[in-house]
């Protein structure tokens, strides 16, 4: 058995305690007193030897357990490391030494909303117990940096003061669920979806089952307004859509189901062919995630995602496992199938909606979109969005996986004076084409997986490109560190991967043509690793080539989908970089 370890990646050290740790569980292989075998251990059906380390962790010592180290930790002002910090990141904090010092702390915004005076108390808690600065994620949530480890407890604490949590944000969780930023105030929403994806949040967090998955799982509640949450590429996608006469369903508003979504595995969510009603769906996802729980791989963690229990078993079949654990549940309803062609057609999406003054649903209110350049935020900055929020909005604030903030319910009157106020803190209430669709993750400045320092490099490829061109309509850049593409490269018009030159330096592999919801697709290959000085060159190249030869009115992405496999190297001069 020591030896079946050793093979899954364990150090002689570990395996020695494990071996200790079943030989005092009498889980070894040897005969019992009465001279039959043990039966065997599984988690899920799978023996524990087959267990990967991760899994074997949290076997040992679940990650609700670890408040009694975290004490300890606490009070010798002493970093988790190993598996112990693994177990950490399911409480929301993250050991990123070296590359960035102490923890990092998510937090858990369900549905992407928050209060102005929790973003003011995350002003504070940036500026006295982080390093100052905080960045919203490509998840409409916030993170915080560089933490000391004697006060993690202080900062859960003040966290729980202001009503915020970072429970479940890390790790194995079902990580912040998603939900349209303007969701009860979008002109074009079909539903407000908010409330379901706060209740299946609640769900998750007050099961212990479900606070230990096989592996990170995403799910985000779509309004069908006209601001995207890219809703597909996340493992569970509950999709707001109106049902005509003519179905076997009352016609109204219902959710399609799309499962298996990780655009960083060249995968965006398949149709499953079926709905539910919005009330539904918290029961719905809540049985999905049982599912997974006792049908994803544990032995492989690169394998472990919800997209290969659908690659291995198939859509009907999760969906009939799903179906089965519904009436295990007695949820009192089944997911009805009913073909895509009954639904009307969404709403078109505006993909500069999530930047400056905007008209609500309500009369005379008015919502903000804040430019920010990817995502970063000082103490000062949260605190002035926090004030203008209970001053003018009603106390709401609204988080985009686009890497920004919204107020809303801004009446005309206050306009000007809420511009002048964001202004004021070196915010803008405007952004250009390539500002406002420019997305970056971490990067090498704060995570130990990435290859690339993407919001420098994205902050600087934004600027030479508006110095350069002016668009009449957008183009959506996006920059990940790592093949894990937490900023998802592959649905991006131009997506960036951060990668290792073969001299050791940072670099990029360049694709094209990604897109979600109306223009879903992932994006192709288009050359690379370049080196990162030469990212500005390129992407000028690709832009000044769209420019120059499209039609009237053709926007990048079906300019560049026209374009077939064999020519598509043809929209940047290498050689003349090189030069």
């Amino acid at each position: 058995m020591g030896e079946a370890f050793e093979q899954r990646g364990f150090s002689e050290e570990q395996v020695a305690c494990l071996m200790a740790a079943l030989s005092k569980l009498e889980l070894s292989a040897s005969s019992s007193k009465s001279g039959e075998s043990e039966p065997e251990v599984t988690v899920h059906g799978t023996p524990l030897e087959d267990l990967c380390k991760e899994e074997v962790a949290k076997y040992k010592l679940h990650p609700l357990d670890l408040w009694d180290r975290l004490e300890k930790w606490t009070a010798r002002n002493e970093i988790a490391s190993g598996l112990d910090q693994f177990l950490l990141r399911h409480l929301g904090f993250f050991n990123v030494e070296p590359t960035s010092p102490g923890y990092m702390v998510r937090l858990r915004l369900p549905a992407c909303q928050m209060r102005g005076d929790q973003m003011q108390a995350l002003g504070d808690i940036a500026e006295e117990f982080g390093g100052g600065y905080a960045h919203v994620t490509t998840r409409g949530n916030i993170q915080i940096r560089e933490i000391e480890p004697k006060d993690v407890l202080n900062v859960m604490t003040a966290l729980t003061r202001a009503g915020l949590s970072c429970q479940g944000s890390g790790a194995d969780s079902a990580r912040n669920m998603t939900a349209s930023p303007t969701a009860g105030f979008d002109r074009e929403e079909l539903l407000d979806l908010s409330p379901y994806t706060h209740r299946l949040s609640n769900l998750v967090l007050n099961t212990r089952e479900l606070r230990a998955l096989p592996r990170k799982f995403n799910i985000s509640f779509d309004n069908g307004g006209s601001i995207s949450a890219v809703s597909d590429s996340n493992d569970i996608c509950f999709q707001a859509t109106r049902i005509g006469e003519g179905a076997s369903v009352d016609p109204g508003i219902y959710c399609r189901i799309g499962l298996g979504g990780i655009s960083g595995h060249k995968d965006l969510t398949r149709s499953t062919g079926f709905i539910c009603t919005p009330e539904q769906s918290v029961l719905a996802g809540f049985a999905m995630l049982h599912v997974f729980v006792e049908h994803a791989d544990r032995t492989n963690r690169i394998k472990a995602r919800l997209k290969y229990v659908l690659d291995k078993h198939g859509v009907d079949w999760f969906v009939d496992r799903t179906q089965e654990k519904l009436e295990e549940l007695e949820a009192g309803f089944q997911l009805h199938a009913l073909d895509e062609s009954f639904d009307e057609p969404r709403p078109a999406i505006d993909r500069q909606g999530h930047i400056g003054f905007h008209q609500q649903s309500q009369d005379g209110a008015h919502y903000l979109g804040v430019a920010l350049e990817m995502g970063r935020l000082s103490p000062e900055q949260m605190r002035t969005l926090g004030k203008v929020a209970l001053l003018h909005g009603r106390n709401d604030i609204r988080l985009t996986v686009w890497q920004n903030v919204l107020i809303p319910h801004l009446p005309s009157a206050v306009l000007e004076e809420v511009k002048g106020l964001v202004e004021a803190q070196a915010m803008k209430t405007s952004a250009t084409a390539f500002a406002a669709g420019a997305v970056a993750c971490t990067g090498k400045m704060g995570c130990k997986l990435a290859l690339a320092y993407t919001k420098e490099n994205g902050t600087d490829l934004v600027r030479h490109l508006e110095q350069r061109f002016t668009l009449d309509q957008p183009i959506n850049i996006h920059l990940t560190g790592c093949p894990n593409s937490c900023a998802q490269h592959y649905i991006g018009d131009i997506g960036l991967v951060g990668a290792t030159l073969s001299d050791g330096g940072e670099g990029y592999f360049v694709v094209l043509g990604g897109g979600s919801d109306n223009d879903k697709g992932i994006g192709r290959p288009l050359c690379g690793p370049i080196a990162a000085g030469d990212v500005n060159g390129v992407v000028e190249q690709i832009v000044g080539k769209y420019l120059d030869r499209r039609c009237d009115g053709e926007s990048f992405l079906e300019f560049v989908r026209e374009v077939p496999d064999s020519d598509l190297i043809k929209l940047v001069d290498l050689p003349t970089l090189a030069a």
